[in-house]
């Protein structure tokens, strides 16, 4: 229901400094389903979504059904279901009236059967009472009740009490939630896997059930307000008159909006798919174009790699030409020996022939370089003349 803490709850168990709005009046602030920012419990990533009531100030009933069903059918789609729901009583409330029993019974409808087991109804805003004692007494009475929480708490539902405005208090129920198994929710299958309108659900019809109670109501208050506008004609009370006529205008326009809502309730919500299919489709068109885009820079950069390569290697293979065109002229000439005469020693008796002498060397075994292009000489000698005795 509206007002009943589930905002303050959330931003309670998340401690993020991104904060859902409160509302401290009359007024819902909670237009839509919103994600709250992700934190983690017990090694465990929790996200926790905030809902509008049933009874929104802001909203028809049918409005609220239509947001809170697309967004479970949004996460469907996607693979995604839910540990759990936590439904949230004020304790605070002196008795249950038929507002809350009907929202409630759309509530069972929307989870179904075999999922309230994954469902946690908390009573909250405990401070509130006089006593603890009070609370425990009307916690009882909740549970008792036939046409409210019993038949849901028989289907393994779980009633749980947020006494304390302490973050222990809230993270208690979480992990509740924790220990379930995740579970499709009645109207996700219903919509998704069965392909029902909306106003065919469980939910809907539900809704619709006590959407045609409230038009029955006005309806009868339109009558009440007609017969009481003919009365004061007739006892000539113009003024009395003309306030019934008033008031039953607006009741008369309320029923209109009422009986037009239940008409385009399915029509409304194959709008919404529509709208999100489209959008959907832009996405993943955004994807693709992402992802070419991607895939083409990324050929471009392995083609520029590739000159890259094949630059070099021209580069190299260039190189390599021009040194063995500047070897083409080198020639060695054979080693030869000084006049200190190395014939003496054995180890270099296989240097005898082809010795050629040149001014200058005093001793060592040289090697002599000759560039026929150019008719240039070089000596090298050899170091191992250093070992000689």
């Amino acid at each position: 229901m509206t007002g009943s803490g589930k905002s303050t709850f959330i931003n309670l168990a998340t401690q993020s400094p991104n904060k859902l709005r409160v509302g401290h009046s009359v007024q819902s602030c909670t237009e839509d389903v919103e994600r709250a920012d992700p934190f983690d419990l017990d090694g465990r990533r929790i996200v926790l979504f905030d809902t509008p009531g049933f009874d929104d100030t802001n909203k028809t009933e049918t409005e609220t059904l239509r947001i809170i069903a697309f967004e479970l059918e949004k996460q469907y789609r996607k693979g995604q279901t839910l540990h759990g729901i936590i439904y949230v009583h004020r304790i605070s409330d002196l008795r249950v009236g038929g507002l809350a029993k009907t929202n409630f019974g759309v509530f069972r409808k929307l989870c179904g059967d075999p999922s309230l087991r994954n469902v946690v109804i908390m009573t909250n805003m405990w401070s509130r009472l006089e006593s603890e004692i009070e609370g425990r007494r009307r916690a009882a009475e909740l549970a008792s009740l036939d046409d409210f929480f019993k038949p849901a708490i028989a289907k393994g539902a779980v009633m749980m009490h947020h006494t304390k405005d302490t973050v222990q208090s809230t993270r208690a129920v979480i992990r509740q939630i924790l220990k379930n198994h995740p579970i499709a929710l009645n109207i996700q299958k219903e919509i998704v896997d069965e392909h029902k309108d909306i106003d065919k659900t469980g939910a809907g019809i539900a809704l619709d059930e006590r959407l045609a109670q409230l038009a029955h109501q006005y309806k009868l208050q339109l009558k009440a307000q007609f017969e009481a506008a003919e009365q004061a004609r007739r006892e000539r009370d113009e003024e009395t008159r003309k306030e019934q006529l008033e008031e039953a205008e607006r009741v008369r326009q309320l029923l209109k909006k009422l009986e037009e809502e239940k008409r385009n309730q399915a029509r409304q919500y194959r709008l919404l798919q529509e709208q999100f299919a489209e959008a959907e489709e832009r996405r993943e068109e955004a994807i693709r174009e992402a992802e070419e885009r991607s895939r083409r820079e990324a050929r471009a950069a392995e083609a520029r790699l590739r000159q890259e390569v094949q630059a070099a290697d021209r580069r190299r293979a260039q190189d390599n030409a021009d040194l063995e065109e500047r070897m083409r002229y080198l020639a060695i000439a054979p080693p030869c020996h000084s006049a200190s005469g190395y014939n003496d020693y054995d180890d270099y008796d296989d240097y005898d022939d082809g010795d050629v002498e040149y001014d200058g060397i005093v001793s060592g075994e040289t090697y002599t370089l000759y560039n026929l292009k150019h008719e240039l000489f070089a000596t090298l000698d050899d170091t191992r003349r250093e070992h000689l005795p």
